[in-house]
């Protein structure tokens, strides 16, 4: 009896003991267990975004122009030194020749000189002095000897310095002769690595237009970069910033061509026959042309946007807006006050554009209107 009782106590114990501690463990376990499904899903989202972006077509394409404008500027760097030192080895080769020249016939005078003395046998200066006829002719003759002997000594000195000369001259030009094949092999290479980037780009660009996804990926980016740039325009007028623009309330082409290409609204892929909205007009200007402010205005925005390429946009007061894209090079920055007409760019073919020219958007209210009706 008394060994039954102790065998309940036991049993009402343990039973205590999980019900109280029981739900403490299976809350426990439920955090943690949030946790690892947070921690989870955090890592999901993250891949994902990471994907995203390394998938984004205008990813890939800024990615390939950043690498080719830097072999660009590498390959420049590169051949400024290979003309300088070519230039180097143009001025020291004429050097080299005159000095030659010089040394040559300074050589042949102190060779003279020497065979002379060891014809005749030492010249005692002593016995010159010494037959002088009175005290005038004694002092013409010492001045005579100085100079015999001051022209001896420059004589040797510039022997000796244009030998010299000659020598480190030879020196400078197997120098430059040797870096220069160093220079022409590292040209080679920045080629390379110049076509490279280009092929990766004409690659990217022709799945763009080709491939169906790629195509429809590319034209939803280009939407949503301007959907970006619209409401960039619109946030900035709701704030008032900035103040007078020095706009002239008329705009000027903003290049030198005024052929259009492609015109504003709505057209047809050439590939898949899908309508697709163009909010701007392409000028077929070339590449590196100046691309100048249509109108006076500020620089609300000076960089690289997605499809657009290198862009420029510039805010010209009473809700209206003009941008510049697919630019090789900006010469303008956010914030910059520019005048009508003032270089803010050159044209280029960053961004969706298989070939140079200049995409050009008038918005109203950060809303893309005909350009045309404003130039």
């Amino acid at each position: 009896m008394f060994r039954f009782r102790r065998y309940l106590a036991c049993g009402l114990v343990l039973l205590m003991s999980i019900m109280v501690v029981g739900p403490v463990l299976a809350s426990e376990l439920g955090e943690q267990q949030q946790q690892v499904q947070q921690q989870m899903q955090e890592q999901k989202e993250k891949t994902a975004a990471a994907q995203q972006k390394v998938d984004s077509v205008s990813e890939q394409l800024r990615k390939v122009q950043t690498e080719l404008e830097t072999a660009q500027g590498d390959y420049k760097s590169v051949q400024n030194k290979l003309s300088a030192t070519e230039e180097q080895i143009k001025k020291n080769t004429v050097i080299l020749a005159a000095t030659e020249k010089k040394l040559s016939e300074r050589s042949l005078i102190l060779n003279t000189r020497i065979r002379d003395i060891y014809q005749n046998g030492q010249l005692s200066y002593l016995d010159v002095l010494l037959g002088a006829n009175d005290f005038g002719d004694f002092t013409t003759r010492v001045d005579i000897l100085k100079r015999i002997i001051n022209k001896d000594l420059e004589l040797i000195l510039k022997v000796k310095a244009e030998r010299e000369l000659v020598l480190q001259t030879k020196s400078e030009l197997d120098r430059d002769r040797a870096s220069i094949l160093v220079l022409k092999q590292t040209i080679d290479e920045k080629k390379k690595v110049i076509e490279a980037s280009k092929k990766e780009r004409e690659r990217v660009l022709d799945a763009a237009v080709s491939e169906k996804n790629a195509s429809e990926q590319a034209y939803q980016e280009l939407a949503e970069a301007s959907q970006r740039i619209e409401q960039m325009i619109r946030n900035r007028q709701s704030s008032k910033q900035g103040g007078p623009t020095g706009s002239t309330g008329s705009m000027m082409w903003p290049t030198e061509v005024t052929e259009i290409t492609s015109p504003f609204g709505w057209r047809s892929h050439p590939v898949f026959g899908s309508q697709r909205f163009h909010s701007g007009i392409d000028i077929g200007a070339e590449y590196g042309d100046t691309v100048r402010a249509a109108d006076g205005g500020v620089v609300i925005f000076a960089d690289w946007m997605g499809g657009y390429g290198k862009a420029v946009i510039i805010e010209h007061g009473n809700g209206i807006s003009t941008l510049y894209g697919h630019n090789s090079e900006l010469l303008v920055s956010e914030g910059q006050r520019v005048r009508k007409g003032e270089p803010i760019s050159r044209v280029g073919s960053t961004g969706y554009s298989t070939g140079p020219h200049l995409h050009f958007e008038v918005r109203q209210g950060g809303s893309p209107v005909n350009p045309l009706s404003y130039l």
